[in-house]
């Protein structure tokens, strides 16, 4: 799905009410109404007793604050207790806004105008609090009076969900990272309209939005295909349909090179050689330094070994004859030898390539001295945040890392995987897809490890570069999901990697 920009979305709602056709007042209706299914059900299993409390909804004069009155009407209709508070900057409001206010009262639902500070200070505390105060057109650092109302709530409510957005948020990132967040309500979940806004994705002001929800309300379709856009959103793929007949061979199914380990770090070597070959290749061969042998063959007896002249570190390359996909770096270390080993690698590297951990890490130390190296084109890249800043620069926010990796992938023609919440994967043409899936089970040691043996494993097998990592990303994130369910509040990686063979679909 395509992510868009706040002026982009406007536009979708104005070309969706024109060519359904449908009314502005319509639109509005529907999406309230889409919302509230999701939010009565949410709310219910939150809170079991939700008839014994109040709902206290705030609303500001726009369209935004239309959606919240008639949330409170619908609500007020089903028998829950019910209190709207307008926040009254002006003396009259949008025309759909307007309407929904008659139409809210018409059934008697409370009404309370907020004009002054002093009437927010009598609000005590609240229970649960729906923010519709303002809408994704904001423009501008909320002061004065309505600051006040989001701050009172910030300090006040027990439970706080957003429609739309977070009020007080921008929805693009390129102005939300530079905006002032003192007044943006810190919402538990937000019901977003069709799909996700950009500043929902990264750290600095995702977190404003807690867990958010799409809410599909029909925008006209026709707009989205002709949308542009650099980035692009993956919740749920499907994986392929794997290619087992009686007459099948194993190295039918790809056989990994997989470079890895040094002293003291062979358990992430052999994560990354058991999730190979748990994510469907037929055969692993790890290169690991000569005296891990018998530490890789009694932790793994699945995966055979190429054993390097160096008792424990990387030294060398084997030959790439019996291989389909190459992946280096869990657990390599950063001797001098192995930055030598993978700079005269990467002179003549054909296969499909995965470089992770480690790796980075030397063609960073590489960088700082001025070697030179060039990676073949697709080469997938997967670094976390230092490993991203080690190797291209530092940065002052996740933003400015995303803009770095754009121009990155751009110019060595490589897929950069930069992992954490909603893992950007970014193509050799600069797109970028945001992964909606995982949660924080990933953040333990090891994780990146799994990762690395999965996307290599796909490539084994024989998946396109960009496709491998979106799947391979993808995957590793449902499988997270996966033990959350189970009721798994603490993992290590290699419950990740049992989960693989029960997850076939995503």
């Amino acid at each position: 799905m395509k992510i868009l920009s706040v002026s982009q979305i406007q536009d979708w709602d104005k070309y969706t009410i024109t060519h359904e056709p449908v009314s502005s007042l319509g639109l509005m209706e529907r999406a309230a109404t889409r919302c509230f299914a999701y939010l009565k059900d949410d709310l219910l299993n939150q809170f079991p007793n939700l008839i014994q409390k109040k709902m206290d909804v705030f609303c500001g004069q726009g369209n935004n604050g239309g959606d919240g009155l008639v949330l409170a009407r619908y609500f007020k209709n089903e028998g829950y207790q019910v209190q709207v508070h307008v926040l009254k900057l002006k003396e009259t409001g949008s025309i759909d806004f307007e309407i929904n206010l008659q139409r809210a009262k018409a059934i008697d639902v409370p009404i309370q105008y907020i004009e002054s500070e002093e009437q927010i200070a009598l609000l005590g505390q609240l229970d649960i609090c729906i923010d519709a105060l303002f809408g994704s057109g904001l423009n501008q650092d909320l002061q004065n009076l309505a600051a006040a109302c989001v701050q009172y709530i910030n300090c006040h409510a027990t439970y706080t969900v957003s429609i739309d957005i977070p009020s007080g948020l921008f929805g693009d990132i390129e102005k939300a990272i530079k905006q002032n967040t003192e007044a943006v309500i810190e919402a538990q979940k937000t019901y977003t309209f069709q799909a996700p806004k950009s500043a929902f994705l990264f750290p600095e002001t995702g977190h404003f939005a807690g867990e958010f929800k799409l809410v599909d309300i029909d925008l006209h379709p026709d707009f989205l295909v002709q949308a542009e856009t650099d980035y692009s959103f993956q919740k749920q793929l499907k994986l392929p349909q794997r290619n087992l007949h009686n007459f099948g061979q194993k190295w039918q199914r790809g056989h990994a090179l997989l470079v890895a380990g040094s002293k003291g770090k062979m358990g992430a070597a052999i994560l990354s050689a058991k999730a190979i070959l748990r994510a469907g290749a037929g055969l692993v061969t790890a290169h690991v330094p000569s005296k891990a042998n018998d530490i890789f063959q009694t932790a793994f007896p699945e995966a055979m070994l190429s054993l390097d002249i160096s008792d424990n570190t990387i030294s060398e390359f084997p030959s790439l004859k019996p291989y389909t996909a190459v992946g280096i770096g869990p657990g390599l270390g950063t001797a001098p030898e192995t930055q030598l080993a993978i700079i005269h690698f990467l002179e003549n590297a054909q296969l499909p390539l995965v470089l992770d951990a480690d790796a980075l890490n030397c063609l960073a130390l590489a960088k700082q001295q001025s070697m030179q190296f060039t990676l073949p084109a697709q080469t997938i890249l997967t670094p976390h945040a230092k490993e991203f800043d080690r190797l291209f620069g530092s940065n002052q926010n996740a933003f400015e890392r995303l803009q770095a990796a754009q121009y990155w992938a751009k110019e060595w023609q490589v897929i950069i995987v930069l992992k954490g919440r909603f893992t950007q994967i970014i193509n050799s043409n600069g797109n970028v897809i945001f992964n909606g899936s995982g949660n924080a089970l990933l953040a333990t040691a090891g994780s990146g490890d799994v990762l690395t043996g999965i996307i290599t494993s796909l490539l084994a097998q024989g998946m396109a570069p960009l496709e491998a990592a979106k799947l391979g990303v993808n995957w590793h994130g449902k499988l997270a999901e996966n033990l959350a369910l189970k009721n798994h509040t603490n993992i290590i990686a290699s419950d990740l990697i049992e989960m693989l063979m029960f997850n076939y679909e995503l």
